[in-house]
C-alpha cells in the first residue's frame, strides 16, 4: 500500500520593523499590536514549548516569541520569531499648586501651568482628547497633563489635574480725571469718582500701600487700582486729581422780613441779598433747591450761594417773606362833581374805605395832602397800607372831577324827534328839589311833580312844543331850563293783498288775505281801508283780527293800530264765469295821515280756468244729454281723464278727453271693456296738463 506523507512547517514570521518593537502604555498595546508581515500568528513565552499567550494579553516589556499557525494544517513554524518588546510609560507629572491662578492682564497661556517637569502636554478631558497648543489662551477650567517622551513618543498614562482661574484684570475708570470737593461736606476717599466698584487708592502709581476707605480728602493726586476676586490686580492705576475747597460764605440781606405783593407774582428770584448766585431752600439744612421761578408763597426762605461742585455753606440765611395782596380802594361813583363855592379839598371826594393816599397820576408821583384844593382833573385813590406792604404798585381807583355849571346843564330827552302819541321822558341832571314843570302841546303822563327830577309827555299833535323846568340846583341856586321839541309822525302805514289761489276754477271759492302793518314807532287810529272786489267775485264771507268790515261799502275800519302792530282781513269770494278779477285793497285815511302813501295799495289778479264740469248725463242715445261734456276741455289738449266707480276701480281712461264719452267702460275689470256702465254715482279725475288736478263726482242715469 501506497501512502502519501505531507510534512507542513509554516515558516518563521518576519516583522513588518525588524529589530525591538516599541509601544506607549497609554495606548494599551495588546500582542496583536506587533506588525507582521504574515497573519495568524500565535505567541509563546519560550523559544519552544511554553505556554501559549492569547493575542488580546496586554503587552508588557520583555521577549517573546512567534510562530505561524496554518489555518489548514493546524501546524506551525518549527522556528519561532524572538520578538523584544518594550512598553513605555512615562511617569505622572507632579506641580507645586493642583489649583492655579492667572491674571488676564499678563496674557496667559497653556504654556504658563506650574509643572515640574519638561515636555508635558495638556489636554482638557482626564484620556484621549486632542492635546493643546501651548501658545493657547487659558481660560477658567480644569486641565489635564502628561510628560511626552520626546524619543518614543509616548505620554503618561496617567494625567496630571489642574484647577485654572484666569482672573479679570480691570483697569478703572471715571468721568472726571480731575475732582473738586467741598469741605463742608467732609469728603473722603471713597467720594472720588469712578465707574466700577472695588476700587483701592494710593498715593503713588506702583506700590505704596493702600488708603482705607473712610480716610479724609486731602487736594492732591491718588491713584485708584481694581483687585479681582481671583487676586488680580489693575495693570495701570487710574490718576485723579482732587482739590478741596471751602463754601462760600452765608449770603446777606438788607431785610430778614420782606414784603411782596401778589399783584407782581413774585418768585424766589425776588427775594433781595447782597450776593449772587444765591439758592433758596425750605428748611435750615438738607432739602431740594427751590427752582428760582417758583411763586412765593408767605413763609420763611433759607439762602446759600450756589456752587457748581455742590460747595454750599452749611449755615443758610433765613428770611422771613409775607405775600401780600393789595387793598383795593371803591366809590359809589368814579366822576363826582362839587360847587365850587364850597371850596372843597380832596378830603371831600367820596371813597367807601378809610386811610387813603391821593396822587395825581395813576402810578408812581408823590402822595398829596388832603387838603389839596380840587380841581376839574382825574385823581387816584391808593390805600395807605400799599404804602408799606409791598404793593405800593397796586391799582390805584381814578375818580375824576367835575364842578357844577348850571349853564352846561340841559334838558335832555330820551327821544330827540319826538313821535306823536309816543311817551316821550325829559330830565334835568343838576336838579335837587322844588321841581315846576311846564308842557305846551302834550300832556304829562308820569312824573313832573315838585319832587321829580324828571317827566314824561305825550305830544297830542305834530308840530312845536315846548318842556319847561324851574327847579333848586346841586348848588342850591333857583334856574330855569326850556327845551324847543318839533313832534313828527313818526309812522308809516304799509298793506299787502294776497290770495290763496290765483288760478281757480269757475264756481270756486277763493281765500284773500289783506294785512295792514304799522312799521313806523307811532301809533294810528281810526284808520279806514278799502276792499273793493271786482265784478268777477261774489263775497261769501269775511273776518277781521281788529276792527270792522262792512260788506256793503266793502270799507274796513281800525280803531287802533300800534307801533310795530299788524291787523288782518280775510275775505272768501266765489269766481263768477265772466267779469273782472282784479282785487284792490287801499289805506284811505288815518289819524295821523300817513307820511308815506306809496305803500298804502296792493291788488291781486286772479286768472280763472275755464273747466266748468256737467256731472250729469243720461246716455240712452235720446240725442240729449248722451256724452260727458266739460266746457273748455278743447283748450287744455294735453288732458287725461280717468273715471273710477265706487269701489275705485277704474272703468274708463283716455287722453286728450273731446267730450266724447257715453258711459261704455274701455278698461276690462269690474265689468268688461265696451260694456255700458250700471246707472250710478261715479268719481273723476281730469288733469289738464300743466299739473292742474280737477276731482269730483259724476252721475249716470239710463
Amino acid at each position: 500500500m501506497a501512502v502519501d506523507v505531507i510534512v507542513s512547517d509554516p515558516g518563521t514570521p518576519t516583522l513588518v520593523t525588524p529589530g525591538q518593537q516599541n509601544f506607549c502604555m497609554v495606548n494599551a498595546p495588546t500582542f496583536a499590536s506587533v506588525q507582521f508581515n504574515q497573519t495568524n500568528i500565535v505567541w509563546y513565552t519560550a523559544l519552544t514549548g511554553g505556554t501559549l499567550i492569547p493575542s488580546a494579553t496586554a503587552l508588557t516589556s520583555g521577549t517573546y516569541y512567534a510562530a505561524i499557525s496554518d489555518p489548514a494544517t493546524g501546524c506551525e513554524s518549527t522556528t519561532r520569531l524572538s520578538v523584544d518588546v518594550n512598553v513605555t510609560d512615562p511617569a505622572t507629572p507632579t506641580t507645586n499648586a493642583a489649583t492655579q491662578t492667572f491674571c488676564t492682564g499678563t496674557n496667559p497661556t497653556v504654556a504658563n501651568i506650574q509643572v515640574n517637569e519638561s515636555n508635558v502636554v495638556w489636554y482638557t478631558t482626564q484620556t484621549g482628547g486632542t492635546a493643546l497648543a501651548s501658545t493657547a489662551a487659558l481660560t477658567t477650567a480644569t486641565y489635564f497633563g502628561a510628560i511626552k517622551d520626546p524619543a518614543t513618543g509616548c505620554e503618561s498614562s496617567v494625567r496630571l489635574q489642574v484647577a485654572v482661574t484666569v482672573g479679570n484684570t480691570i483697569n478703572p475708570t471715571t468721568n472726571n480725571a480731575a475732582q473738586t470737593f467741598c469741605s463742608a461736606n467732609a469728603p473722603t476717599i471713597a467720594n472720588i469718582q469712578v465707574n466700577e466698584s472695588n476700587v483701592t487708592w494710593f498715593t503713588v502709581s506702583t506700590g505704596g500701600t493702600a488708603i482705607p476707605a473712610g480716610t479724609a480728602l486731602t487736594s492732591g493726586v491718588y491713584f485708584g487700582s481694581i483687585v479681582d476676586p481671583a487676586g488680580c490686580e489693575s495693570s495701570t492705576r487710574l490718576q485723579v486729581k482732587v482739590t478741596i475747597v471751602d463754601p462760600s460764605p452765608t449770603p446777606t440781606t438788607a431785610n430778614t422780613t420782606q414784603n411782596f405783593c401778589t399783584l407782581n407774582s413774585p418768585t424766589v428770584a425776588n427775594i433781595q441779598v447782597n450776593e449772587a448766585n444765591v439758592v433758596w431752600y425750605s428748611t435750615a439744612a438738607g432739602g431740594t433747591a427751590i427752582p428760582p421761578t417758583t411763586a412765593l408763597t408767605t413763609g420763611t426762605y433759607y439762602g446759600a450761594v450756589s456752587s457748581a461742585i455742590g460747595c454750599e455753606n452749611p449755615t443758610r440765611l433765613a428770611v422771613t417773606v409775607n405775600v401780600n395782596s393789595p387793598s383795593v380802594i371803591t366809590t359809589p361813583r368814579t366822576t363826582q362833581t362839587f360847587c365850587l363855592s364850597a371850596l372843597p379839598t380832596l378830603a371831600n371826594i367820596l371813597v367807601n374805605e378809610p386811610n387813603v393816599v391821593w396822587y395825581a397820576s395813576a402810578t408812581g408821583g408823590t402822595p398829596l395832602a388832603s387838603t389839596t384844593p380840587l380841581t376839574a382833573t382825574t385823581y387816584y385813590a391808593g390805600a395807605l397800607a400799599n404804602t408799606f406792604n409791598g404793593c405800593d404798585n397796586g391799582p390805584r381807583l381814578g375818580i375824576t372831577i367835575a364842578f357844577e355849571n348850571d349853564a352846561a346843564v340841559q334838558l335832555t330827552s330820551t327821544d330827540d324827534t319826538p313821535c306823536v302819541f309816543k311817551g316821550v321822558t325829559y330830565s334835568i341832571a343838576n336838579g335837587k328839589s322844588n321841581y315846576v314843570w311846564t308842557i305846551n302841546g302834550g300832556t304829562i303822563i308820569s312824573g313832573g311833580g315838585t319832587n321829580d327830577g324828571s317827566v314824561t309827555v305825550s305830544w297830542s299833535d305834530i308840530g312845536p312844543g315846548t318842556v319847561t323846568v324851574a327847579y333848586v340846583n346841586n348848588c342850591d341856586e333857583r334856574t330855569m331850563k326850556t327845551l324847543n321839541v318839533t313832534v313828527e309822525s313818526c309812522s308809516d302805514l304799509t298793506i299787502t293783498h294776497t290770495v290763496d289761489n290765483p288760478t281757480p276754477n269757475f264756481g270756486d271759492q277763493v281765500t284773500f288775505t289783506i294785512t295792514v302793518n304799522n312799521v313806523g314807532e307811532g301809533d294810528f287810529i281810526n284808520t279806514l281801508v278799502s276792499d273793493l272786489l271786482p265784478s268777477g267775485l261774489q263775497l261769501v264771507s269775511s273776518s277781521a283780527t281788529s276792527g270792522t268790515y262792512d260788506p256793503a261799502t266793502q270799507l274796513w275800519t281800525i280803531p287802533t293800530l300800534n307801533a310795530g302792530q299788524s291787523v288782518v282781513l280775510t275775505i272768501v269770494a266765489e269766481v263768477l264765469p265772466n267779469g273782472n278779477y282784479t282785487a284792490v285793497a287801499t289805506v284811505e285815511t288815518s289819524t295821523p295821515l300817513d307820511v308815506d302813501a306809496s305803500n298804502n295799495s296792493a291788488s291781486v289778479t286772479l286768472v280763472p280756468i275755464c273747466l266748468t264740469v256737467y256731472n250729469e248725463f243720461t246716455p240712452n242715445n235720446d240725442g240729449k244729454n248722451d256724452l260727458f261734456r266739460i266746457d273748455c276741455i278743447e283748450s287744455y289738449p294735453n288732458n287725461e281723464l280717468k273715471v273710477f266707480n265706487r269701489y275705485g276701480a277704474l272703468v274708463y281712461s283716455k287722453a286728450h278727453y273731446e267730450n266724447d264719452w257715453n258711459g261704455t267702460a274701455n278698461v276690462s275689470g269690474v265689468i268688461n271693456r265696451g260694456d255700458m256702465l250700471p246707472t250710478g254715482t261715479y268719481f273723476y279725475v281730469i288733469t289738464i296738463g300743466d299739473g292742474t288736478v280737477k276731482k269730483g263726482w259724476l252721475s249716470i242715469m239710463r
